[in-house]
C-alpha cells in the first residue's frame, strides 16, 4: 500500500494561497448607460486689409454650438483594475443623434483718404442648422477616479458649412471642440455599490485659446456631458 502524507503546514499554506486567489477575482459590474452633452465654440476675429490706400477691417464673431443625445443605452461592464481602477468593457455608445447650429456677424469698415469710399455696415449671419443620426463615441478611464471621452465619430455634418458666413479664418476652423475637452470625476464606490442603482458622471471644461499672426482671433470652447449610469442586477 502506497501512502502520500503531506506536511500540514503546506495543507495550511494551500488553504491560504486558495482563499487569497478567490479573493483577488475582480469586482465587476453591469450598466446601461447613456449620454446627453453640449459642444459650443465661441470665437473674434480681426482682418486688415491695405489696397492702394484704403484700409479695410473687418470684424467677426461667430458661435458654433451642438447638442447630443443616445437614442437608445449601451449595456456596458465594469471591473475593477489594480490600483483603484475601473476597466470598461464594451464602453463604445451608438446610436447618438443630435443638431448643430452656426450663427454670428461681421462688421466691416473702410477708411481712407479720396477716392476711398468710407463706409461701414453690418452683416449679420442666419442661423444655419445641421441635424445627424448613427454617431458613436467610445469613453474609458485613463486612470484612476477619472472617465474621459475619445472623438465623436460619425457626425461629420455638425463642421459642414457652404456659407461663410460668419467667417472662420483657417487657424480658428482647425480647432475642433469635441468630447475629449473635458473629463469627470469617477467614484469606484458607486460602481461597484449594489444599492446604488443609478449614478452619474459629469463633465464641464472651458478653454480659451489667443490667435495671434495675420488674422488675430479668440477662441472659447466649452463642453459639457453627463453619463448615466443604470445598474443591471440578475
Amino acid at each position: 500500500m502506497l501512502r502520500l502524507g503531506v506536511p500540514l503546514g503546506l495543507i495550511s499554506l494551500l488553504i491560504l494561497f486558495g482563499g487569497i486567489a478567490h479573493g483577488a477575482k475582480p469586482r465587476a459590474a453591469s450598466f446601461r448607460v447613456s449620454l446627453t452633452a453640449t459642444l459650443t465654440k465661441n470665437w473674434t476675429f480681426t482682418r486688415v486689409e491695405t489696397e492702394t490706400g484704403c484700409t479695410r477691417t473687418t470684424n467677426g464673431v461667430g458661435r458654433w454650438q451642438t447638442k447630443l443625445a443616445t437614442q437608445t443605452p449601451t449595456r456596458v461592464r465594469a471591473i475593477a483594475a489594480a490600483g483603484g481602477r475601473v476597466r470598461f468593457t464594451g464602453a463604445s455608445l451608438r446610436a447618438i443623434a443630435g443638431a448643430a447650429v452656426r450663427s454670428g456677424r461681421m462688421t466691416i469698415t473702410t477708411r481712407g483718404a479720396p477716392p476711398c469710399d468710407r463706409f461701414a455696415r453690418t452683416v449679420r449671419c442666419g442661423a444655419q442648422r445641421r441635424s445627424f443620426r448613427g454617431a458613436s463615441v467610445s469613453f474609458g478611464s485613463p486612470r484612476r477616479g477619472i472617465v474621459q471621452f475619445r472623438r465623436l465619430r460619425g457626425a461629420a455634418r455638425i463642421r459642414s458649412y457652404e456659407s461663410i458666413c460668419p467667417e472662420e479664418p483657417s487657424d480658428i476652423r482647425a480647432i475642433r471642440t469635441d468630447l475629449p475637452l473635458a473629463t469627470g470625476p469617477l467614484d469606484t464606490s458607486d460602481v461597484f455599490a449594489p444599492d446604488v442603482t443609478r449614478w452619474f458622471v459629469s463633465g464641464d471644461s472651458q478653454q480659451v485659446t489667443t490667435i495671434e499672426g495675420e488674422v488675430p482671433g479668440r477662441v472659447v470652447e466649452r463642453v459639457r456631458w453627463t453619463l448615466t449610469f443604470t445598474r443591471i442586477t440578475g
